[in-house]
């Protein structure tokens, strides 16, 4: 870890910088210019700063949460379905949707069919979901990703359960890969406008 910055969960009073930051991060991601390829980049950017809005809140009130400061300014952020709390119950889908809620109708439907084939794919029995991980643009390649990572990581190894997540970029793969997980389904989805998406698992050390 960079020696200036320090780590703690989310807070209520942090949603809005989190959501934003996560908004940044994944404003061109692949999956986020399928679902939106009917938007303008401007209407993308600010969707998907709604979406990581919803998605912040919802963890940070049902869930778990992971982030690094450094100094006084967030430089990366995770959040964490521990084991138990998939799937989700009524209250936290509605609390994670919100924000999608707000994206129009086509969006909406395509949100629906990722949602439907990660649903499909996901581990049944208990384990850590790494549901969503980012790092300010300006920060990335510091490592602070690599360090949400070992902190999730050796909460699951003391469970002694697997983790899950999924992902959109062929370079997420390859860091995933580098800290212990390993490919289980690579599929394209023709019904969102070829998005590939890549779901990967970190086995339980006995």
């Amino acid at each position: 870890m960079n020696p200036t910055s320090h780590s703690r969960t989310l807070k209520p009073d942090d949603v809005d910088a989190a959501g934003a930051l996560l908004g940044r991060a994944f404003r061109d991601n692949p999956a986020y210019l399928a679902i939106f390829a009917h938007r303008s980049d401007a209407e993308r950017a600010g969707a998907v700063a709604r979406v990581k809005h919803g998605f912040t809140a919802s963890a940070v009130r049902f869930h778990e949460t992971d982030a690094l400061w450094v100094g006084d300014r967030l430089a990366a952020a995770a959040l964490i379905l521990p084991p138990g709390h998939w799937p989700l119950g009524p209250r936290a889908w509605l609390g994670r949707a919100m924000g999608c809620l707000t994206t129009g109708p086509r969006a909406i439907w395509n949100f629906l069919r990722v949602d439907h084939r990660v649903h499909a794919w996901h581990l049944r029995e208990p384990h850590f979901y790494l549901f969503v991980l980012g790092v300010e643009p300006d920060l990335q390649g510091r490592g602070f990703g690599k360090t949400l990572l070992a902190r999730l990581n050796a909460r699951a190894e003391q469970a002694r359960v697997p983790c899950f997540l999924e992902t959109d970029r062929q370079s997420s793969v390859r860091l995933y890969e580098s800290v212990g997980y390993r490919v289980v389904t690579d599929e394209v989805l023709a019904n969102v406008n070829g998005l590939r998406i890549w779901t990967m698992t970190r086995p339980a050390i006995a």
